[in-house]
Order: structure tokens, then C-alpha cells, then sequence
């Protein structure tokens, strides 16, 4: 068993990759449009730590920094969107950052898209 595949038994969350996709157009040549990459890859979210709270009498901003660690194999890259179903079915979205590449994994910061 390799080392990303001992991580992967680490991950309990799925994560859905949207970003530029290719395509053929008719006069043969390559594209690119907005799609999704991957779908229900399985992924794990880590948060690092917590800024101060920007709250307002109509939103609270909502600012950590959040790590994804995946497959050293994912296609991403820095300003996908990112949706993270965590193991519990809560749905959050991110955007992501520069991807970092190690044998065994992916390291990828994400930025929180959502105010609650």
C-alpha cells in the first residue's frame, strides 16, 4: 500500500471540483468552458485558525483558513470552486488557492465563498 493510498483511508469528506474544463469545438480545435472536473472525490478539510469575526446587524463574515488534502492526482487549480460535503452532509463552498504537490498528497488552500 502506498502512502496516499494510507492517507486516503484518512478522508471522510467529498469534494466537487468546478473550473475550466476542455472541449473540442467543430473546427477540431480545444477550449475551454466553465464545468465540473471531479465529482464525490474523497477529500478532507482542515481549519487552521480563526481571524476575528466581522459581524453586522445583517451578516456575519465568515474568515479561517481551511486547508483541502486530497489525492496527489486531483485536477485543480488556484481559483476553482470548490464544494466540500463533510462526512456529517453539511454542504460549504470555497474557492481555491495554490495547489501544493507532495507524493502522497494534495495540500490546497481554500477561501470560504458563503456569509452566514
Amino acid at each position: 500500500m502506498t502512502e496516499a493510498e494510507i492517507l486516503a483511508l484518512t478522508y471522510f469528506d467529498k469534494v466537487t471540483i468546478s473550473g475550466q474544463v476542455p472541449y473540442t469545438k467543430p473546427n477540431g480545435a480545444t477550449a475551454f468552458k466553465p464545468g465540473i472536473k471531479v465529482e464525490n472525490i474523497s477529500c478532507a478539510i482542515s481549519k487552521k485558525d480563526v481571524a476575528n469575526v466581522n459581524q453586522t446587524d445583517t451578516t456575519n463574515n465568515i474568515q479561517y483558513n481551511s486547508i483541502l488534502f486530497c489525492a496527489p492526482d486531483t485536477p485543480i487549480a488556484s481559483g476553482d470552486d470548490v464544494e466540500v460535503t463533510f462526512e456529517n452532509g453539511t454542504k460549504r463552498k470555497y474557492e481555491a488557492g495554490e495547489p501544493f504537490y507532495y507524493a502522497s498528497h494534495l495540500e490546497v488552500p481554500l477561501l470560504r465563498k458563503e456569509k452566514s
